[in-house]
């Protein structure tokens, strides 16, 4: 999320001019040691899971709901048709080059059927 500030500011201990040009990493939030335990791991049970990818307060994505039970429909459908599906051994995953997304370039992929 691209700003520009408004007045001089301090953050931590860092001193922001106005009008100085700043991007706001949410997903870098997303893993504050301070607000998460562990915040690397990738845990989908964790709780509480205040992370800001739907917004926050009066911002709050209104489709949040709606998103979250797509992600189940689509995940459990696919673990439940490919059991065996995994991480293919050996994979070295590589970042997408991007300022706004945060992603992988491929997530390579192997199937074992049972």
């Amino acid at each position: 999320m691209y700003r520009v500030t408004v007045a001089d500011t301090a953050l931590g201990d860092v001193q922001i001019p106005a009008g100085a040009p700043l991007v706001a990493w949410i997903g870098s939030a997303n893993r504050d040691e301070r607000q998460f335990e562990r915040p690397a791991r990738f845990d989908v049970d964790r709780s509480p899971n205040r992370h800001l990818a739907f917004g926050h307060g009066i911002h709050f994505c209104l489709g949040a709901p709606l998103a979250r039970l797509e992600a189940r429909i689509a995940l459990e459908g696919i673990l439940s048709r490919l059991p065996g599906l995994a991480l293919a051994p050996g994979s070295r995953l590589e970042r997408m080059d991007s300022t706004i997304v945060y992603g992988l370039k491929a997530l390579p992929a192997s199937w074992q059927a049972a």
